[in-house]
């Protein structure tokens, strides 16, 4: 049986200093520095240059894809794109700008699909047989619509923001007559593709979350709440997740939503989280009434 190709080696020190990421090498076989995966204020990750792989004395291992992606604040592409430079004998040196430069597919800017405006009466209206105030919606979560063609018509646009910049978007078919309720923005159109973020993470303040399937449902919970675009979630959110102390699953009470549910708990107790299942007997938090909804966050966050 033929053996696996040996991991190549990363010059990490050196893509350090071309990005200017603060560091340390220890002389010891160490380079210590801030973990960008977990509320680290000093320098508890370590890449061990000998073994080529990242420790976090406060969140574990952590694969080197991950962390670079995060401390460069780079697109999954992107981030594949800087690796490739610095791994082998060849350690060609990339800038920050030569990175933007060079990957031309790297989508640095987010498109809004084609007839994309502030909503027209047919959104709002749709919004209010869901009992939802229209105007409340765009002020707190900048909700757009759509027209009658393109791709994405008949829809409410759902802007995705993650750390302030705006990384994807979703849009809502108001018609009733879509395939496909959801629509996401392609992978290859999305700064972040959307199954990498949780929507909501920006408005959440503290160490808890409570944690949903769909963006309806974060509207009726309002801050606080996050959702993973449906019922399964992957291994790009459960990091996200770990900046948590506390999680509340919160998913629909159907057969998907008790596994995803599920599959999330089991994944997050490998970190040593606490992750709690909340059942509530209503199979869509999203139809409670907005006092409902308040008196459940409070009695989860409180």
């Amino acid at each position: 049986m033929k053996s696996p190709s040996p991991r190549k080696s990363l010059d990490l020190e050196r893509l350090f200093a071309d990005f200017r990421i603060e560091h340390e090498n220890s002389g010891t076989g160490w380079i210590q520095l801030s973990c960008p995966l977990c509320e680290d204020t000093g320098q508890h990750l370590g890449w061990n240059t000998k073994s080529q792989v990242f420790n976090c004395f406060r969140c574990g291992r952590n694969s080197r894809f991950d962390v670079l992606s995060a401390l460069l604040n780079l697109s999954p592409r992107e981030t594949s794109k800087v690796i490739s430079r610095y791994e082998g004998n060849t350690r060609t040196p990339l800038t920050p700008s030569d990175a933007v430069q060079d990957d031309t597919e790297a989508v640095l800017e987010l498109k809004m699909p084609y007839g994309t405006a502030k909503m027209t009466d047919r959104h709002r209206e749709y919004l209010r047989t869901r009992h939802f105030d229209p105007s409340r919606l765009e002020t707190e979560w900048g909700l757009l619509g759509t027209g009658v063609v393109g791709p994405f018509a008949h829809r409410i646009i759902i802007p995705v923001v993650q750390n302030g910049k705006l990384v994807c978007f979703q849009g809502r078919d108001i018609s009733g007559k879509a395939t496909n309720k959801y629509k996401s923005c392609p992978d290859d159109k999305a700064v972040l593709p959307i199954k990498t973020l949780l929507y909501g993470i920006d408005k959440v303040r503290g160490d808890s979350v409570v944690v949903t399937e769909g963006p309806t449902k974060v509207w009726r919970l309002g801050a606080g709440s996050v959702c993973t675009f449906g019922a399964t979630v992957t291994n790009a959110q459960v990091k996200l997740f770990k900046r948590f102390r506390r999680v509340f699953l919160l998913f629909d009470e159907d057969e998907a939503g008790m596994e995803g549910a599920e599959k999330v708990g089991k994944e997050l107790a490998v970190f040593g989280m606490n992750a709690v299942l909340v059942t509530t007997g209503i199979r869509d938090v999203a139809e409670l009434s907005d006092g409902d909804a308040r008196g459940l966050m409070a009695s989860l966050l409180n």
